[in-house]
């Protein structure tokens, strides 16, 4: 997935760590065994070239749609450029399950599983354009998982007091406001202003915030 304060942006990352309409538990049709088997297959490239590749045409073209691109990166430029290939960036492995196919929209479960073992679980939206399968959206579930997992990512302390801090204070945002700084996180266009209050007075703290159950 990702390490702080840098979030990879390709596979779930790119998606947090990283990939941000809240997805609704299905979009109605039937699951996998209902499913042809063309699409299911499809629909699982997909979320592969988008969460594990490292070709940037993968990450911003073949496996993501219209919609993703712009309101994740703005324009395709800028996806290609916050896509670019890290020889020194292992990939996360992207399974997926229980897809569910409407017509031209589906979504599908996405087990986002990352070289360190951290996993973030939730649906993902895809849309048929031009015939294709393509990754529409994660779910606001799929985000708030990702962003439980990160703190696992760390490589120091102060990197996991970072993540943690941001952890907790994703929990109080609504959907809403989730998905609005996941998109900026996954884009790679956050600035302090654009964190959640709570999580930058928990940062300049200097202490990892409490923990709750």
């Amino acid at each position: 997935m990702a390490t702080a304060p840098r979030v990879p942006t390709r596979r779930l990352s790119r998606p947090i760590l990283a990939a941000l309409c809240a997805v609704t538990a299905g979009c109605g049709g039937g699951d996998d065994g209902d499913a042809e088997p063309s699409d299911t297959q499809e629909i699982r490239g997909a979320v592969e070239r988008v969460m594990e590749s490292q070709d940037v045409r993968d990450q911003c073209e073949t496996g993501a749609s219209d919609r993703f691109v712009r309101e994740v990166y703005v324009t395709l430029a800028r996806c290609r450029r916050a896509n670019r290939p890290d020889e020194d960036e292992e990939p996360d492995s992207a399974t997926s399950s229980a897809t569910r196919i409407d017509g031209d929209e589906a979504t599908t479960v996405v087990t986002l599983t990352s070289v360190k073992g951290a996993r973030a679980t939730g649906r993902v939206a895809l849309v048929k354009q031009d015939g294709t399968w393509k990754v529409d959206r994660l779910g606001v579930g799929f985000l708030r998982s990702i962003f439980a997992a990160l703190p696992e990512e760390a490589a120091t302390a102060g990197e996991r007091r970072v993540l943690e801090c941001r952890a907790q204070a994703t929990r109080e945002l609504s959907d809403a406001e989730l998905r609005r700084f996941g998109n900026r996180l996954i884009g790679q266009q956050l600035t302090e202003e654009s964190f959640p209050a709570a999580a930058v007075r928990c940062i300049r703290r200097g202490a990892p915030p409490a923990t709750t159950a």
